[in-house]
């Protein structure tokens, strides 16, 4: 049976997909097998903003509870808390862990995101940053909904219209020296594991 997230969390989360503070509008089953498919050659760069990818990572068809590993979840010290089918105007499938109420209140989010480049998130009105993910680009940027001193969200350029959405969220404000700085560092840290599995699903 498919786990949702807590009531509320994943409504959160839903809105943030579809009102990422864009100028620009957008418009329960059991996990699926991870994608086969071999990387492809990087997309032409006249196709995206972006430097070429160095391998295209496409999501369809894989699990967003496979981008961390049961060892990478220790190391963050989190475990999954659920997977939604469905968490967001796009009918994107996401997954989140969480530290069952522990101290430091930390959370991240995994959305794979099908229907939509991170090119989109360049006109978030919440300000952007490109930076690198495992020699992917990513736009870094926030939620209008979140508070941006404890909350990051980085949009990583994986494949031509498709893009990995990581989230680090401290709600509580409880993790120590938190600000929009450090909230970023920690989404990082959680991409580059995820981008890093999404290489060898794609084997």
């Amino acid at each position: 049976m498919t786990r949702r997230l807590p009531h509320g969390v994943a409504a959160g989360y839903a809105g943030m997909a579809l009102l990422l503070g864009l100028t620009a509008c957008g418009t329960g089953s059991s996990p699926s097998a991870p994608s086969t498919a071999v990387p492809g050659p990087a997309a032409p760069a006249t196709n995206s903003p972006f430097p070429p990818r160095p391998v295209e990572l496409r999501l369809d068809g894989v699990d967003p509870c496979a981008v961390l590993t049961s060892a990478q979840e220790g190391q963050l010290g989190v475990k999954q808390v659920g997977r939604d089918n469905n968490s967001d105007a796009l009918g994107s499938a996401a997954c989140q862990w969480g530290n069952n109420g522990k101290k430091p209140d930390n959370r991240w989010l995994a959305r794979l995101i099908v229907k939509r480049g991170a090119d989109y998130a360049l006109t978030s009105s919440t300000g952007t940053q490109v930076v690198q993910v495992d020699g992917f680009s990513a736009v870094q940027t926030t939620s209008p909904y979140g508070d941006p001193k404890t909350h990051c969200i980085l949009l990583v350029d994986v494949a031509q219209g498709e893009s990995l959405w990581a989230e680090y969220d401290n709600i509580a404000g409880d993790y120590p020296g938190i600000n929009h700085q450090v909230a970023c560092q920690l989404t990082q840290g959680a991409a580059e594991f995820m981008v890093q599995n999404l290489r060898v699903l794609a084997r």
